[in-house]
C-alpha cells in the first residue's frame, strides 16, 4: 500500500513539474499563450474587443505607494506599478520607479 500511494504521489508531482505558467485571456481556446509572455491578451474570435483597465487612483505622491501594499518595503517591491491617475491636474498613466521622484508619466491627458 505504501509503495501505490508512493507511486501515486510521485506521478502527481511529476505531471505538476510540466505545468505552464503562461496565461492567455481571450482569443481562440486552442491557442497557446504567445512565448515570452507572462500574461497574453487577445481579442475574442467572436468580434468582442477589449483591453486592459488599470487601477485608478485619485492622486498620486510620493508616500502615496504605501496605499498599495503594507510591506515595509513596498517601495522597491512594487516598481513597475502602472495606475491611471485619475486627479484631473495630473490626469494620465504612471509608473512607479522606486525613485526618489517615485512616478513617472508613461502618458498624461493635457
Amino acid at each position: 500500500m505504501k509503495k501505490m500511494i508512493f507511486l501515486v504521489l510521485t506521478l502527481i508531482v511529476m505531471g505538476a513539474a510540466g505545468v505552464n505558467a503562461q496565461v492567455r485571456i481571450g482569443g481562440a481556446d486552442t491557442d497557446a499563450p504567445t512565448q515570452g509572455a507572462v500574461l497574453d491578451l487577445n481579442n475574442a474570435d467572436d468580434g468582442y474587443v477589449g483591453g486592459l483597465l488599470l487601477p485608478k487612483v485619485s492622486s498620486l505622491d510620493e508616500s502615496s505607494i504605501g496605499a498599495f501594499s503594507t510591506d515595509a518595503d513596498a517601495a522597491a517591491k512594487l516598481v513597475g506599478l502602472i495606475v491611471y491617475n485619475a486627479d484631473p491636474d495630473a490626469e494620465g498613466i504612471y509608473i512607479w520607479t522606486g525613485e526618489t521622484d517615485g512616478w513617472k508619466p508613461i502618458w498624461k491627458k493635457n
